[in-house]
């Protein structure tokens, strides 16, 4: 059985939905959580209230588990410092760091005040990276992290979504360099988009909102979350979907594609259907992997391919 005993985790935007979730099950299997959510609207501009996060931690108390509230807004590095300084205060130690906040505005990309999409942009993206680099240094001392960063499908694109997309992009980038740097040190960045019933998706016509609901527990998202967050994992810089009871690898693919060393807008155009053709597709799971690609055709002979 999965236990997580000892451990101490973050667990942002945790007041309610999936967070809540995440959070309850973290402190079922044994960790002690600070359960954050500022308790403001989608929007991410509006004032917020603790008591959403206090409700939760009142919930894990009841059932004799350990937590914390937190109040702070996720989206500053003010705010990581203290949310992080809050855990320390409390328990000692950070091993599990939860990137959930997020927020979300409807409409096309000109819908939107500038004030608006760079508070959206904090929430899902630079927030989440201030708390990582608040976390590393504590967990690379420790010799142990788990890092799990939720995103979105709006990554793949839906129409009306353009900042929270955005700034879910930018989170996987995250997910996959600091795996890289986290592997030596036993912290473990992963990533999931997950699908579950949400204030989000209640904003959605009827009929989908109660599919979600009647489908889309948060539950079944957390179940991937403890899992991510355990001794017993061993890879990182994955990226899941899940929900519903669904678990499935999300990777990047190409294809072979055309190589024309005299290349020009006419060539590109006559072998427009070969360069777009996936039908024998190749994972592309790093950099590195997408550089070697091109040593098919342009050989490399200096010895070591790296940057660093």
């Amino acid at each position: 059985m999965i236990r997580l005993d000892g451990r101490v985790a973050i667990v942002t935007g945790a007041g309610r939905g999936m967070g809540r979730a995440h959070a309850l099950l973290l402190a079922a299997r044994g960790a002690r959580v600070i359960v954050n959510d500022y308790g403001g609207a989608q929007s991410t501009l509006t004032p917020g209230t603790i008591s959403h996060a206090q409700a939760v931690v009142d919930e894990i108390r009841a059932a004799g588990g350990e937590a914390e509230a937190d109040g702070e807004m996720v989206g500053t590095g003010e705010s990581a410092r203290l949310i992080v300084e809050h855990a320390l205060d409390a328990f000692g130690r950070v091993d599990i760091l939860i990137n959930n906040a997020g927020g979300s505005l409807i409409g096309e990309p000109d819908a939107f005040t500038d004030e608006e999409i760079e508070g959206v942009l904090r929430t899902n993206f630079i927030g989440p990276y201030m708390l990582l680099r608040r976390v590393w240094p504590l967990m690379r001392g420790q010799g142990f992290g788990r890092i799990v960063n939720v995103m979105s499908s709006a990554v793949l694109g839906a129409g009306h979504l353009g900042p929270y997309a955005a700034g879910k992009a930018g989170l996987l980038g995250l997910t996959h360099d600091a795996a890289f740097d986290g592997r030596p040190h036993n912290i473990l960045v992963n990533g999931i988009f997950p699908t579950g019933a949400s204030r989000l998706t209640e904003t959605s016509h009827e009929d989908l909102a109660r599919w979600y609901r009647t489908h889309f527990q948060p539950e079944k998202v957390s179940a991937l979350i403890a899992y991510l967050s355990s001794e017993q994992l061993d890879f990182c810089g994955e990226v899941f979907n899940v929900g519903g009871g669904r678990v499935a690898r999300l990777a990047i693919f190409d294809n072979d594609g055309l190589f024309d060393p005299a290349i020009t807008p006419e060539s590109i155009a006559a072998n427009i259907d070969l360069i777009r053709d996936l039908s024998k597709p190749t994972m592309i799971p790093t950099l590195w992997a997408q550089t070697e690609r091109y040593f098919v055709h342009i050989p490399w002979t200096g010895g070591k391919a790296g940057l660093f």
